[in-house]
């Protein structure tokens, strides 16, 4: 039996698609110790990206790691430890749909699996684009 009362609707995507579009991270937050560092990385992301980009320390950033908004996080490996480890949970708790990517210019141990990607400092600017490139969505 064939239907001929039947209306086509373009294909929009699955509803996940949809919720994860959405859901993507579309602003930055830099979070490092050395200032002169985190305005070198701001400036390239600003040249580079439509992008938010915000830079700040590490105890400014705990404020913001209980924000439940999704954003790509790039950490500078000149955090201590303890309070890298710290904040990458504190995202990871209340916002499962941030990205979290560690610079940093020495191997990392056990925390490393805790970001969804690493940056070699001696890469250079190339690397952090194409970073920010694979885990924001542009608005």
């Amino acid at each position: 039996m064939e239907l001929t009362n039947v209306l086509e609707f373009p294909n929009i995507g699955s509803r996940q698609d949809r919720v994860c579009a959405r859901l993507s991270p579309r602003s930055v937050l830099s979070v490092g110790r050395d200032p002169e560092l985190l305005l070198r990385r701001e400036r390239i992301l600003r040249e580079h990206s439509d992008l938010s980009i915000r830079s700040m320390n590490p105890e400014e950033a705990e404020k913001w790691a209980r924000s439940a908004s999704p954003r790509l996080w790039i950490f500078c490996g000149s955090i201590e430890i303890s309070r890298l480890v710290y904040l990458a949970c504190s995202v990871r708790r209340y916002s499962r749909h941030s990205r979290l990517v560690l610079e940093s210019a020495r191997p990392p141990g056990f925390e490393a699996s805790l970001f969804d990607g690493i940056i070699w400092s001696g890469e250079g600017v190339e690397a952090l684009l194409e970073a920010v490139s694979r885990f924001a969505v542009e608005a």
